[in-house]
């Protein structure tokens, strides 16, 4: 059978018997031009202004929260119709399903409520009043309690999901929106758009444990499967964040969004679906190189994103025309690019893959094939060089082919500077080639994540480190390279100078005891350079510069910090 191409519209009726032919789609990597996204598989009438959008854990059923119409639409993910309408309190903003699909909880903003629905009777079963303007709400993995951010009240209110009761209120920031729960269960992330702020709550203890700032109107995140990094749009500044969980640090901040509102991410944590309000579009971004890869447009206003277990079909509720769109998930290689040597992990998403005997990356075969499903593939790339054309065979055919790229390994060339204080904090340059996918620079042992520059240019903050030279490392797709040393300069001390005064006209030698003075660069009598010799570490001979009558302080600076004279120098 004749491979299928992309383009071309369906294949040719196949005979009784046979099997379809696979199909993949690649993401573009940088400074490849973007194919066009796959079209909308089906648009969905549902009530007046839907919000949210949630999935039922056997990917059966997606529930959209009418604000307008005081409802809330269930959707055959099979048949993509509205099989039910469920009646709720006035103006429905944020739903969440229980672990067990049983039941799905629905936040009323209008009328200060969080609503309990029986999902198999398709009915409200209990109400929680005096919520305080409730927004975004969610449910802890075990199920038993409820999380839910209550606006007006300014709290974070805590329902027992067994007796549908209130246990406790959290306080948090001005305006809080959003909220999701870690997938451990550890952590809730608190998103206050007065405050352009997001409360970490540990969820055990019911206390704010750390706040993050530096936000602009932060909307709808998501958080990775393995609970290690936060995707946070912000809706005021056109960008989302990446912030490292564990120490609240930014990793990345992605433009190219227009009035971003929500973000939702596949359950292999490879891709993230990015709603945008300014543009109504759906960007999709390789969550590995924090990269766009896809665009989905021709919505209408794209509130809530939500994605089916299977990865197979993105469900966007259109806040502008009250419809839901379902677009067909982005399948392809992932990652698409690796080392020379080979050996990458690489997760192949498409379909009819069913029965696939082989997975070429060019002429080479790949290693530990293992099918997973008929969507699914994982294997082990073999080595190779640029670009090259993987293409999977089944008893169906071989797939159009699509593309990988072999990425060299990096090399070094500068690192400047070369030292700072113990403390960190010095930005450093690095230089060098195929330095664009760098993830990490290792200083000794600690890392820490540079800023990509250019494919030659990294720069980035030093960690603190022990006083001495350790080795740094660059870490990119294509391997690792070693930068040099870098070394850590321990802060000067200053016990003692003489003499200790000296004429207004200057040109007394003062020395200057004290230890770490060998990488002294620059010496100061109140705020006036001197000229200075390093003798040893432990002596500097300083030539005192001409100064009004009167005593000033003497500092001496180095990589490593500075020191004042315990003393002052006395002008006459």
């Amino acid at each position: 059978m004749p491979a299928l191409q992309p383009g071309t519209g369906p294949p040719p009726p196949l005979a009784a018997g046979h099997a379809p032919p696979p199909r993949l789609r690649a993401p573009a990597p940088a400074g490849v031009p973007r194919s066009a996204a796959p079209p909308p598989v089906v648009t969905v009438p549902v009530g007046n202004g839907p919000v949210s959008v949630v999935i039922s854990p056997d990917g059966g059923r997606a529930y959209v929260t009418d604000y307008g119409s005081s409802a809330v639409s269930v959707l055959s993910t099979v048949t993509k119709a509205v099989t039910a309408t469920i009646p709720v309190a006035p103006g429905p903003w944020g739903a969440a399903v229980s672990p067990d699909g049983r039941r799905l909880y629905v936040a009323s903003l209008g009328a200060g409520t969080v609503s309990t629905i029986d999902t198999a009777a398709n009915a409200v079963i209990g109400t929680v009043e005096d919520m305080g303007n409730p927004v975004e709400l969610a449910v802890t993995p075990d199920g038993a309690r409820l999380f839910v951010a209550c606006q007006s009240r300014n709290a974070v209110r805590v329902i027992d999901t067994a007796g549908n009761t209130v246990t406790a209120e959290i306080p948090v920031g001005i305006g809080p929106r959003t909220i999701l729960i870690t997938p451990d269960g550890d952590r809730a992330y608190v998103g206050e758009e007065a405050a352009n702020t997001i409360s970490v709550i540990d969820t055990a203890a019911g206390t704010v444990v750390r706040e993050l700032t530096g936000f602009r109107f932060p909307r709808s995140s998501a958080v990775t499967p393995d609970g290690r990094r936060l995707f946070v749009p912000n809706y005021g500044g056109n960008t989302v964040d990446v912030l490292d969980t564990a120490t609240g640090t930014v990793l990345a901040s992605i433009p190219g969004f227009w009035l971003p509102f929500a973000v939702a991410l596949t359950g292999d944590g490879l891709l993230a679906y990015v709603s945008c309000n300014g543009d109504s579009t759906v960007r999709v971004v390789d969550t590995g190189s924090y990269r766009v890869i896809a665009d989905h447009a021709g919505l209408n206003v794209p509130y809530g994103v939500a994605i089916t277990p299977d990865q197979q079909s993105v469900y966007v509720a259109n806040n502008g025309d009250s419809t839901v769109t379902v677009l067909a998930g982005l399948t392809g290689l992932h990652p698409y690019q690796g080392p020379t040597g080979g050996g990458t992990r690489v997760t192949l998403l498409g379909t009819h893959l069913t029965g696939a005997t082989a997975v070429h990356f060019g002429p080479r075969p790949a290693t530990e094939v293992v099918v997973v499903s008929d969507h699914e593939i994982t294997l082990v790339t073999p080595a190779g060089h640029g670009v090259v054309d993987v293409t999977v065979t089944t008893p169906g055919g071989t797939s159009a082919p699509m593309p990988f790229y072999y990425l060299p390994p990096p090399r070094v060339s500068g690192l400047s500077p070369a030292s700072g204080p113990v403390a960190g904090g010095t930005t450093v340059t690095l230089t060098g080639t195929s330095l664009a996918t760098a993830c990490t620079v290792g200083f000794g042992g600690a890392a820490v994540t540079p800023v990509v520059l250019s494919d030659s240019v990294l720069t980035m903050t030093a960690p603190p480190g022990p006083a001495g030279g350790v080795p740094v490392t660059v870490t990119t797709i294509g391997g690792v390279a070693e930068g040099g040393t870098y070394t850590y300069v321990g802060p000067p001390a200053l016990n003692a100078l003489t003499p200790t005064a000296g004429s207004r006209a200057g040109g007394t030698v003062v020395a200057l005891l004290g230890s770490g003075l060998a990488r002294t660069t620059e010496v100061l009598f109140d705020a006036t350079p001197a000229a200075f010799t390093a003798v040893t570490d432990s002596l500097l001979q300083a030539v005192a510069p001409a100064h009004a009558p009167g005593a000033v302080p003497v500092t001496v600076t180095s990589a490593g910090g500075s020191a004042i004279a315990p003393r002052p120098y006395t002008y006459t």
